[in-house]
């Protein structure tokens, strides 16, 4: 009899998981028969670019799966549905409140795409080692595998947008469990690499505790761009700069500051400053009421004729991948033309005071848009799809994205060190990158090995590549230059103090023959500082403190006092023997009391410069020499 009883339990609590099963099935089959048959109807045109078989065929490959697969895999599958029609604006969230009922969770981390590589930029305490280091590996897969995977899930357009929506999917330990990047285990193993080259792996899991950044906790430290992300929209004036900034993070208004208020305000300080530079940052706006804006931009072209007056007059833009939909439009709006009925003032060219500046955007210029929600029935996982296209503006060039004028990378070694190289770009008013460095031996600023800008007579060089053996003679164009050591890999010479500006060969050469060759681009001035110490993610600057002690945590400098500050490539001397330099620490310029070339090594440029009174903490320092910013390095101050 006991055993009996054993049986028909066991026949009843299979009855019941085989019950559940169907039901857990039939709501799969209720979610993936809408994404079939109704979303393809409720979008402007969702098969644009897409054979309306093959959409069928993959839905048929899930629907063929539904029992067998697991949550992650499922609603993975979903999503990628979705993402099969080619519209960023089109999507189904696994990030919001309804994935996270169904098991979708993040990790305590934070991610962000530079040039450079993926980062993280934050942490809980649990995985600080993380901090500033480059995530290299998902599982047993690299970067590069992870997000070709990611892509399939991710709607996009171009690599831009994918790169910037991967820094929040790459949180997601569920989307890559349902991507087979990784096994369904409560902790996921990641890879990384520090900036001294060292890899290491932390098992991280999808636990809630607070992110702790490794940006400033003093928001006056940290560059405007990454300021008060909170706000809507936000500005500044900067009188010892004479540049007025605003940031528009959201096209929304915001309760107790609308936007016809804001915009009265930020005209008003335009009227009763001097501006040489407007800073329109559209930087990680991604979308909104397009709309918001025009009575700010109204408001600029009646001024226009006044501001022109200002031979150092300009309008930037400034835009990055994170920059889309309604915040892609309203930047273009500053290089479309002026319809005629705005009343633009005779003679007053709009668009040569307009500049871009950035990176492209992570919006497509002609895309589809105007979105509205849907709900799934049983999942109640909710998206998004559009209802409208939009045209390629007049003016604008068609593409992936919307381009800059004026490119500008963002490296890892600029962030850490809490620098804005778009600002300062914009600031030196920087004409555009140096043709790159190339051939058998690539060659940059020893200080600053930063591609984008180039060689200044005089300056010290660096040139990397595999050469058979150590050289014993470096030429410019055919010049000897003063070789300060090399190796197999790496070659540290000056460059000739005559060397023209233009396209130079550096020739490098052992027992009189040549064993490699590069081009490198000569250029007026190439400011670069030295760093301290390289692997450090904050940049230490190579900084001598007032009493000649070594800038760092033991030794910080005093606010007011002088440093000494190290680097090269400082251009042409004026009448006196000095370098002219413009500094600027924690985006201020400082009072500048010395700027030469050192007396016993003419390619080390020194510059003493005073500290601004508030400086406080870790603060960011460049100097711009010519129309060039350098690279960023960072001085403790007590």
């Amino acid at each position: 009899m006991l055993r009996l009883r054993r049986a028909a339990l066991a026949v009843s609590l299979l009855v019941c998981h085989l019950e559940a099963q169907s039901a857990r099935d039939q709501a799969r089959l209720q979610d993936l028969n809408f994404l079939t048959t109704q979303l393809p109807k409720l979008h402007a045109s969702f098969f644009f670019q897409l054979n309306p078989a093959d959409y069928n065929a993959a839905a048929g490959q899930l629907g063929n799966q539904v029992s067998t697969l697991s949550d992650a895999q499922f609603y993975v599958g979903l999503a990628q549905l979705v993402a099969m029609a080619g519209d960023a604006h089109t999507y189904l969230s696994l990030s919001n409140s309804a994935a996270a009922k169904l098991g979708f969770l993040s990790f305590p981390l934070q991610f962000r795409w530079l040039d450079d590589g993926v980062f993280v930029t934050g942490a809980a305490d649990t995985y600080s080692r993380a901090l500033g280091a480059q995530l290299v590996q998902v599982g047993d897969f690299s970067i590069d595998e992870a997000v070709k995977r990611l892509a399939t899930v991710i709607p996009h357009e171009n690599d831009q947008w994918l790169h910037y929506q991967a820094q929040m999917y790459l949180r997601q330990q569920q989307v890559l469990q349902g991507l087979n990047l990784v096994p369904a285990t409560a902790t996921t193993a990641l890879g990384f690499r520090d900036r001294a080259g060292t890899e290491f792996t932390l098992n991280v899991g999808t636990e809630s505790a607070p992110i702790v950044p490794a940006t400033s906790a003093n928001q006056a430290s940290l560059p405007a761009y990454l300021q008060s992300p909170g706000l809507n929209y936000w500005y500044t004036y900067s009188a010892a700069t004479r540049l007025l900034y605003f940031k528009y993070n959201q096209c929304a208004d915001m309760p107790g500051n609308p936007f016809q208020a804001f915009t009265a305000a930020l005209l008003s300080a335009l009227d009763a400053n001097p501006v040489d530079s407007l800073v329109f940052d559209f930087r990680g706006n991604t979308g909104g009421d397009a709309n918001l804006i025009v009575p700010l931009g109204l408001g600029l072209l009646q001024r226009l004729p006044a501001l022109a007056a200002n031979s150092r007059f300009g309008v930037f833009v400034a835009i990055d991948k994170g920059t889309f939909s309604s915040g892609m439009d309203n930047a273009m709006q500053f290089k479309e033309p002026i319809p005629p009925e705005l009343g633009v003032p005779p003679g007053v060219d709009f668009s040569r005071f307009v500049h871009v500046v950035g990176e492209p955007t992570g919006g497509k210029p002609e895309h589809y848009g105007n979105v509205k929600p849907f709900t799934l029935p049983a999942s109640q996982l909710s998206g998004q799809y559009s209802t409208q296209f939009f045209a390629l503006p007049d003016g604008i060039r068609a593409g992936p994205s919307f381009a800059p004028d004026v490119a500008v990378p963002l490296l890892s070694a600029d962030y850490f060190a809490w620098h804005d190289p778009v600002l300062a770009a914009i600031l030196a008013r920087w004409p555009g990158a140096a043709a790159a460095p190339a051939g058998d031996m690539f060659t940059v600023n020893a200080a600053s090995f930063r591609v984008e800008h180039g060689l200044a007579a005089g300056s010290f060089a660096a040139a990397f590549g595999k050469i058979a053996t150590a050289p014993d003679e470096v030429q410019v164009n055919g010049q000897s230059a003063k070789l300060i050591g090399g190796t197999t890999s790496q070659v540290n010479f000056v460059v000739p103090a005559g060397t023209s500006a233009g396209t130079a060969v550096i020739s490098v050469r052992a027992g009189g023959h040549e064993i490699a060759q590069g081009r490198a681009t000569i250029t007026s001035s190439g400011p670069g500082l030295f760093v301290l110490q390289p692997t450090a993610a904050s940049q230490p600057g190579a900084v001598l403190n007032q009493d000649s002690s070594v800038n760092g945590p033991a030794s910080t400098a005093a606010p007011g006092s002088v440093i000494q500050i190290f680097g090269t490539g400082y251009g042409p001397l004026d009448r006196s023997g000095s370098a002219p330099v413009v500094v600027m620490i924690g985006g201020e310029p400082a009072e500048v009391l010395y700027s030469a070339p050192y007396p016993q090594l003419p390619a080390l440029w020194q510059i003493n410069a005073r500290l601004p009174a508030s400086a406080h903490g870790q603060v960011s320092l460049y100097v711009i020499a010519g129309t060039t910013a350098s690279n960023a390095v960072t001085v403790l101050v007590r």
